[in-house]
């Protein structure tokens, strides 16, 4: 059974974390902190089963959780700080161009070169705070055509080239009509 809160949403809103007031409110600002703490560990639980479906090779299950990974993700936006140790061009540098190519859009189908992507981005860009994982580049770009949710962050993918293949299998195949021979 759930038990109801005496205190009101709007209340609790007003709760200053960084100061709170009395034993009560000092347990409700752990008890965010604890939350928000369980979200970030089962995100980086998410990103590992992720990384592991895709070494197996097995990307259409990997496409799900990742998308799982994202709505959980996206509700830790506020009060969640990443950091950008490094620039983008040190970033790309970390992948090597003879096993990755670049996904700037999110489709796998479009990937192209490192250096095609390096060499139609300015130099502003390639000095853009960024940050990685295994499979992504996050950087900021100001001048990027961006929604509200996502700001000028990009999420670019990195796809290992011994995946091209397999995804190039996957794609659905259009079948094209030939003209009636006379």
């Amino acid at each position: 059974m759930e038990r109801e809160s005496k205190w009101t949403k709007k209340y609790k809103d007003s709760i200053d974390c960084s100061n709170p007031k009395g034993f009560s409110q000092k347990a409700h600002c752990q008890g965010l902190k604890k939350k928000k703490m369980k979200k970030s560990q089962i995100v980086t639980e998410l990103d590992r089963v992720v990384e592991a479906l895709e070494n197996m090779k097995l990307f259409k299950e990997a496409n799900s959780v990742h998308n799982i990974f994202i709505k959980v993700a996206s509700e830790l936006q506020d009060g969640h700080e990443v950091s950008f140790p490094m620039d983008l061009e040190k970033a790309l540098k970390k992948f090597s161009p003879d096993n990755f190519e670049v996904d700037e859009e999110g489709k796998w189908e479009d990937t192209k070169p490192i250096s095609d992507f390096k060499q139609k981005s300015s130099k502003m860009l390639m000095k853009s705070p960024a940050a990685l994982d295994d499979n992504h580049i996050i950087f900021y770009d100001e001048n990027n055509e961006f929604d509200e949710k996502d700001g000028p962050f990009v999420v670019m993918n990195m796809v290992p080239k011994d995946h091209l293949d397999t995804l190039q299998n996957n794609r659905p195949t259009k079948w094209i009509k030939r003209a009636d021979d006379e």
